[in-house]
């Protein structure tokens, strides 16, 4: 089965630092415990703090779409709206590079 690699990023916006970032921190916490997150990485930019970048591998498409339904994932979407660019993460599919 194939895994599921991808790097998303958010852009807060002034004043909602401090909200995004708990929030994330939790939602971090929650996906960590679903059987089809193999790795849910969060970090900011050194040169922007107000930047997150996750990086996530889910053990197959299938897990993914399963992360997008839980209730904390639909909250934490939810939460975004208005807090960041774009109201929604970028997130960038990746494909393995050889064998």
């Amino acid at each position: 089965m194939e895994k599921l690699i991808l790097i998303a990023t958010i852009n807060i916006l002034p004043g909602f630092e401090e909200e995004v970032k708990k929030a994330t921190i939790d939602l971090a916490v929650e996906t960590r415990k679903e059987t089809g997150s193999e790795l849910f990485l969060i970090h900011t930019r050194d040169d922007s703090p107000r930047t997150i970048f996750f990086y996530e591998i889910y053990k197959s498409p299938e897990a993914f779409e399963q992360h997008k339904v839980f209730a904390y994932t639909q909250s934490y979407f939810e939460l975004l709206k208005g807090r960041i660019d774009s109201d929604k993460p970028e997130v960038t599919f990746l494909t393995k590079l050889g064998s």
